[in-house]
């Protein structure tokens, strides 16, 4: 067996693996910030940055606790609210580290930022420094006035005449775009609402983007994977550095 015949081979068990674990996933894509779901819904999240509630006086923290009330009574809609702890990862800044300590010409300058080094490792591993992450996650469904049962049933019967068919004509190329940007609108609406209601109690939040979108689906589905995954724009910009 030649080469182009072993590459053909490994191609060809690497877009069999790609659609298996895809059959897998709740959503078919992410496009424009929006993830989209395989029953035809979709999906928009909010990065929330925490309050350090216990520093707040007493009357602050009962303010808060209203206000939150206040506004989840007010949703006429459902979300879903995730805390993600995850382990500090100062690899990189401790790589960093290790440039500088070999440039330092100074030997007793070099010996403590090894110290430094040694000494941050060890707060890490010992300590188990974790971080959380708070998002918000906002639905929408272009067919929420129909029953759950209805719309699963379109929309598996629409995917397997697709997969028979193998069609993709220009008029459902529209309808598609045509639908993506009515999932976008609706659910941007509603993201802005929670956006402008979480400020109300001091809660400062930010739509996360595509690129960090797809960082967070690879992290949330397989989290063996290292976290500092970096886009195509976060490699150039360190290249040019």
């Amino acid at each position: 067996m030649d080469d182009k015949t072993t590459k053909s081979v490994k191609w060809g068990k690497k877009q069999i693996w790609d659609a298996t674990t895809q059959r897998y996933l709740p959503f078919s894509e992410i496009r424009d910030n929006l993830i989209i779901m395989k029953d035809g819904s979709s999906r928009m999240v909010l990065k929330v940055n925490a309050v350090n509630f216990n520093l707040k006086s007493e009357e602050e923290q009962d303010s808060i606790i209203y206000s939150y009330q206040r506004f989840l009574n007010t949703l006429n809609f459902p979300i879903q609210i995730i805390v993600r702890s995850l382990k500090v990862d100062i690899e990189w800044y401790i790589n960093k580290l290790k440039t500088l300590a070999v440039k330092q010409k100074n030997p007793l300058l070099q010996e403590q930022t090894y110290r430094y080094i040694d000494f941050l490792v060890n707060l890490v591993d010992i300590a188990q420094i974790m971080k959380k992450n708070f998002y918000i996650i906002v639905p929408y469904d272009t067919d929420e006035g129909k029953s759950v049962k209805e719309t699963w049933v379109f929309w598996i019967f629409r995917s397997f005449w697709a997969a028979i068919t193998q069609e993709q004509t220009v008029s459902k190329i529209r309808e598609s775009r045509a639908k993506v940007e009515k999932l976008k609108k609706w659910n941007s609406e509603r993201l802005h609402t929670i956006k402008s209601n979480l400020e109300s109690i001091w809660l400062k939040a930010e739509e996360v983007k595509k690129d960090d979108l797809i960082k967070l689906m690879i992290n949330y589905y397989n989290p063996k994977i290292n976290s500092e995954i970096k886009t195509k724009d976060e490699i150039t910009n360190l290249n040019m550095e």
